[in-house]
């Protein structure tokens, strides 16, 4: 009994250090002791229903990408989000020398090669892009080196704010204690019993389409600027379409030659624009007189493909509709470089 005892401490003592520390959750993902929990999809992690359950395949990297012919080398950086990550596309997706990627979130101290063709690509998805423009870039600093730095660190009181925050530790302990497949399948069956009995999902999940397809709710039910359904006032478009010139001006005095706009649409902006009053956020933008850069425009091919422009039970794309969009990016790449020739 008195073992017992002792075991249950330890045993309580871990799922708390767990629940607790960001920095534990990291080990254990290194040291492969916990499964992906997004490996059926970002949605159905949310959801659970098992009509949404599809295993996220890695995309092949592009067999041949028509390299630039000309004298100069071609640099470029990218500051995006999800949908250029790391783990989605790299330097051999696109038709260039060097490559560099810095998330929103992270700071890149930079130093442009002027005997190089520099060029700067702006990419967000749809949801956060009002967010993303309400002033100018800002995570671009001129330095002797180029290397990327994580976000100012929060406070203290902030980190204990977010060690303590519910979402945090509730998805910690989900990712270390419930993503095994003898635990999915009963997450699943309760989703099913709930959503058949009651027609309820969770709450950060809209199903649409008469229940076929699944996106997030920021990208429906909210009023927040997230939603693609949220009134968007012209003038809030002047403003993000003035803070884009803003950010061009500002690449252009730390050595770029060309900067480029790609606002990814959500999926719902695809699947279901008809779900609600669609704000057009995207061909606002893409189509206002004082926009003064290229821009790359899928949303037409993405809606000609419909349901096989995005992962079943995932926000991002599936490999059709990035291989398109890759396609539009080395285009444009080219008649730029071409110019600079």
């Amino acid at each position: 009994m008195k073992y017992l005892k002792y075991i249950f401490l330890i045993l309580f003592s871990f799922v708390w250090l767990v629940g607790l520390s960001p920095a534990l959750k990291t080990k254990l993902d290194e040291w492969n002791l916990t499964k992906d929990s997004y490996r059926f999809g970002d949605l159905y992690r949310l959801s659970n229903l098992p009509q949404f359950k599809d295993p996220v395949k890695k995309c092949p990297k592009q067999v041949f990408v028509e390299k630039n012919n000309g004298s100069k080398k071609i640099h470029l950086y990218i500051i995006g989000d999800s949908f250029t990550e790391k783990e989605r596309v790299g330097k051999e997706d696109f038709a260039v020398d060097q490559y560099q990627y810095v998330h929103w979130d992270n700071i890149l101290h930079l130093k442009t090669d002027t005997s190089a063709i520099n060029i700067l690509l702006l990419e967000s998805v749809e949801r956060h892009f009002r967010e993303k423009m309400v002033s100018p870039i800002h995570n671009l600093i001129s330095d002797s080196n180029t290397f990327v730095l994580k976000g100012p660190e929060p406070s203290f009181m902030n980190k204990l704010d977010l060690a303590f925050s519910s979402d945090g530790t509730e998805g910690r302990l989900d990712a270390v204690f419930f993503q095994n497949d003898l635990l999915l399948k009963l997450k699943e069956m309760k989703a099913s019993f709930t959503f058949n009995l009651f027609h309820r999902a969770d709450k950060k999940v809209t199903l649409v389409n008469h229940d076929k397809d699944v996106v997030y709710y920021l990208d429906t039910d909210t009023p927040a600027i997230t939603s693609a359904f949220t009134e968007l006032e012209d003038s809030e478009v002047d403003s993000i379409v003035g803070n884009v010139s803003k950010s061009k001006a500002l690449a252009q005095k730390l050595g770029f030659d060309h900067v480029i706009l790609s606002v990814i649409p959500n999926k719902v902006s695809v699947l279901m624009p008809e779900y609600g009053n669609y704000n057009n956020l995207i061909s606002r933008v893409y189509s206002h007189p004082k926009l003064d850069i290229p821009y790359i425009d899928v949303l037409p091919d993405f809606r000609k493909m419909k349901e096989k422009a995005y992962l079943r039970g995932d926000s991002h794309w599936t490999c059709q509709a990035q291989d398109i969009w890759l396609y539009k990016t080395n285009t444009l790449i080219k008649k730029m470089t071409q110019e600079n020739i």
